[in-house]
This record gives structure tokens, C-alpha cells and sequence, in this order.
């Protein structure tokens, strides 16, 4: 899992305006397309770097039987999901 790469994501938008992540792909180091399931949201947060407007999402997923503390990023104007940082 590559940080800073665009992903696929699937989620939920609730009436409020509210965001859920709930599944992404990403092209992993031999760039096969894997599957991130979301399993649970740590935190979420609305940032603003100089005019942009993003939201960031610290979550838990699983992917390969492996589970992982990943943060992806929303960008509110280009509509774009970016992989963020990865822990372990």
C-alpha cells in the first residue's frame, strides 16, 4: 500500500452531509488491485491546507488477512479519495 496514491472508494453520505468510508482499492507493490474493507473509524476530522478543503480519516481495515491503521484523505473540491499514511 503505497501512501499518497488515489483510491477507489466506496462510501456512505448521510443526510446530514456526513461522509463513511466503507471499502477502497488500491494497486498494491506488484500492482495488483487489493481490497480495503473498512472495519471501524478511529477519527475524522475537516482540515483546510491554504484554501483546501479536506476531510481525514483515520481508520482501521483489513486487507489480506492483514489489519492495518490507515488515514485517507477526502479533498472536497477535486472529489478525490487519497491513501494517506499507513501505520502497522
Amino acid at each position: 500500500m503505497e501512501t499518497g496514491q488515489s483510491v477507489e472508494m466506496i462510501s456512505i453520505c448521510g443526510a446530514d452531509g456526513s461522509m463513511q468510508p466503507l471499502r477502497f482499492r488500491f494497486h498494491d507493490e506488484d500492482g495488483c488491485v487489493q481490497v480495503a474493507r473498512v472495519l471501524e473509524i478511529l477519527s475524522c476530522r475537516e482540515v483546510k491546507y491554504v484554501g483546501v478543503e479536506a476531510y481525514v480519516f483515520t481508520c482501521r481495515v483489513r486487507t489480506d488477512e492483514r489489519e492495518l491503521i490507515i488515514t485517507v484523505r477526502y479533498s472536497v473540491r477535486a472529489h478525490q479519495w487519497l491513501l494517506f499514511s499507513r501505520g502497522s
